[in-house]
């Protein structure tokens, strides 16, 4: 059903508001709330029951509220009719203030007929749309004819119908033809074989590669190996002489360059002093760079992505609002000191990443990538608001390996040895799989035919072991040292003896490994068939008999005494987010994503019944070392057996990480940032760790096992063809 809206025709199939030559695009939750006010006319909307019905979660930060309303008020402000469309009630709600009316009211045969061909060709993947002004044409018609005779109404009508559909039906061919030249069956691959050359030789991990506008600099970052201190170079590419930037004793990394200008934008972080800011450094005299300018404060959480427009006026950039979820796009007034929202947080992790102007400065592109979800590539037009999708990837990997080319209108975005180049005036899309093979993170265009590229594969994992990490006697020693990556620990206590099962890729590709009497152990031997393992987090049921992961976006059980793999074949294609074991070793627990909210359901093993728990929706599920099962929601602990519940304080919610033993519950924002809650005084502890870690488990002596990040020794590289 489509309505009117004031001075707006809200078009719902085409996700539009239309008024004259006005279009504007609603994301997903501007549609969910733009429905939910006009189904209560004239009625103030309480923010809880956005919150239940929209959002449809017990809980939402209120800032997430206050962007969403506020930009459903921004795409319904009419630059003629100045009256607010959207109604905020002090301490009430909000509402509607006008009356939504139904468009389509034509004569109920007639509506039947339009439906009915509609559904022919939603079967053909057609999106042809009747405008209201047809309509109310065809309905002004039919009362005239109403009045002077019936016949002529009735075939008025047919004729109508006719014309409608033959109109429906050309515009469908339209479409499907112009799929049908897109549809990736009928793209063509490239192959091209290149000349990948290093472009940089420090010693430490270098990454994120950015090249000026001019194509003389190559700006990039420096990680050593040893410290993990972060530094931030700046090489010419004529004489290939470079300089290294600085600002104060803080870590720096680069961001960016300012839109065709010879200035730097960096992030320095001071971890112990829990500092972040964005600093601009001025390289006009080349080997003497200027001092930094502080152009804003940033988050902490994760590195930051941020791009100046060449006036310095602007920074966009993304960061996280949200207490959990993702980033969103935002910008900067560097006179005002205020900001503005160009693309909402979303409501998975990780949101909007990577910004960068076009070199014509209209459009801004960026990355978007969900958990679990294949990366996606959009541009946002400055000039016009709009949004465009132009790229999905294959893979389900995170990546930030796109960027402008000098002509103004084409993008590269590269996946693995794949390089698509992307025309965004006409959406044209052309594809090369490079030899030899390569995987980029970022990548840097030099011209059509060359990039800089800095590789996906950066990092070493391995098992670090933390003892008193909350008094001055800290200390932490690697376990099980090997040239293959080691993560995911679960403690384990047969007997008397401590052991430890752990995931490693020493023996060639990722394997099951139980550490027991200062030994080693392999204990699955997955094969070919099972494609390249790709790992979740580990559970161990309560009989020491089974353990629960996941395996390449599927969930499996795995006998430990048999060594066999077992999937549970009616989950599959399920978008499991987290799992636990119930507190028998017959059912277990997990939550998936569906419409962007979390469901936690319980499955049986022997009856295979799945059975959905409706009353929480947790982010996260647990096993304590005693099996028993715990669900973390935006605002409580519950453990599942007894629904006995605690509830966290403000700077315990919206973590990445959690961890539990019978004492404490852990909490990591994966970055340097750990705190445990505990379960009887119900007090909070936080500290910082000097390391890189993305998960942890704890056992019952509160020494806790983290999956520790460590950079290799990696160059900067130049593809050319």
């Amino acid at each position: 059903m489509n309505y009117q809206i004031g001075p707006w025709q809200f078009i719902k199939n085409r996700c539009v508001v239309v008024a004259g030559n006005i279009e504007r695009e609603l994301d997903p939750l501007l549609i969910k709330l733009l429905i939910h006010f006009i189904s209560k006319p004239q009625r103030i909307i309480a923010r809880q029951e956005l919150v239940e019905q929209v959002w449809q979660q017990s809980f939402v930060d209120d800032n997430a509220i206050n962007r969403a309303i506020s930009e459903l008020r921004k795409q319904l402000s009419h630059p003629v009719e100045k009256a607010p469309l959207l109604k905020t009630h002090y301490r009430k709600g909000y509402s509607l203030t006008v009356v939504a009316t139904p468009l389509a009211e034509a004569e109920p045969q007639l509506q039947a007929t339009i439906a009915s061909s509609a559904d022919n060709i939603s079967d053909a993947q057609s999106s042809v749309v009747v405008s209201p002004e047809e309509l109310a044409e065809s309905n002004a018609g039919s009362q005239t004819l109403v009045a002077n005779n019936t016949k002529s109404k009735q075939f008025s009508i047919i004729a109508g119908v006719f014309l409608l559909i033959l109109i429906s039906v050309i515009a469908s061919w339209f479409v499907l033809k112009n799929v049908e030249q897109h549809t990736p069956a009928q793209e063509q691959i490239i192959k091209t074989s290149a000349t990948i050359i290093p472009s940089t030789w420090n010693v430490g991990a270098e990454a994120v590669p950015v090249i000026s506008f001019d194509k003389q600099y190559l700006a990039y970052s420096n990680t050593d190996l040893t410290s993990q201190q972060q530094h931030a170079f700046v090489k010419r590419i004529a004489d290939q002489r470079e300089v290294e930037l600085h600002y104060q004793d803080f870590n720096v990394s680069i961001l960016s360059w300012q839109h065709k200008q010879h200035r730097v934008l960096l992030q320095a972080t001071n971890l112990s002093e829990q500092q972040c800011v964005m600093v601009l450094v001025d390289l006009s005299d080349f080997l003497n760079p200027s001092d930094g300018q502080v152009i804003r404060e940033c988050d902490l959480r994760y590195t930051g992505y941020a791009q100046l427009d060449e006036s310095g006026t602007f920074l966009y950039f993304t960061e996280f609002k949200n207490k959990r979820g993702g980033s969103g796009l935002f910008r900067y007034n560097t006179a005002t000191k205020k900001e503005s929202t160009l693309v909402p947080s979303s409501d998975l992790l990780y949101g909007a990443l990577m910004p960068r102007i076009s070199p014509s400065g209209q459009y801004i592109g960026y990355i978007q990538s969900l958990q679990s979800q294949p990366f996606t590539f959009f541009t946002y037009n400055l000039q016009t608001s709009e949004i465009k999708r132009f790229f999905q990837a294959q893979s389900k990997n995170v990546s930030f390996a796109f960027d402008w080319l000098p002509d103004e209108d084409t993008v590269f975005v590269s996946e693995y040895n794949r390089l698509t180049t992307i025309n965004i005036p006409d959406g044209t899309v052309s594809v090369r799989e490079i030899s030899p093979y390569m995987s980029a993170y970022y990548i840097a265009a030099q011209s059509a035919n060359s990039f800089y590229f800095s590789p996906s594969q950066t990092q070493q994992l391995s098992i670090f072991k933390v003892t008193d990490l909350f008094s001055p006697a800290m200390q932490g020693h690697h376990l099980y040292a090997s040239e293959g990556n080691n993560y995911n620990a679960l403690p384990l206590l047969k007997g008397q003896q401590p052991n430890t099962l752990f995931i490693s890729s020493r023996s060639g590709n990722a394997q099951i490994w139980l550490e027991q009497g200062n030994q080693q152990l392999q204990l699955s031997n997955f094969t070919a068939e099972h494609g390249t393992p790709d790992f979740g987090f580990v559970r161990m049921a309560s009989n020491g008999k089974f353990l629960l992961l996941k395996i390449n976006e599927e969930l499996n059980f795995f006998d430990v005494q048999t060594k066999k793999l077992h999937t549970i074949t009616e989950l599959k294609g399920r978008k499991i987010s987290s799992y636990a074991w119930s507190d028998n070793s017959e059912q277990i627990w997990l939550t998936e994503l569906q419409d962007k909210r979390y469901q936690l359901w319980q499955f049986n093993l022997v009856t295979r019944e799945l059975t959905k728990r409706s009353d929480i929706a947790p982010y996260a599920l647990l096993n304590n070392n005693q099996g028993d099962s715990f669900a973390v929601t935006s605002d409580e602990l519950i453990r599942l057996a007894d629904d006995k519940r605690w509830q966290l304080p403000d700077n315990a919610r919206a973590t990445s990480f959690h961890a539990i033993n019978t004492d404490y519950l852990y909490i990591s924002d994966g970055i340097s940032r750990v705190a445990r809650f505990n379960l009887t005084t119900h007090q909070l502890e936080e500290t910082q760790v000097d390391f890189k870690s993305f998960a942890f488990n704890v056992t019952d002596n509160n020494e806790l096992l983290f999956n520790r990040r460590d950079v290799k020794d990696t160059q900067i590289k130049l593809v050319s063809w």
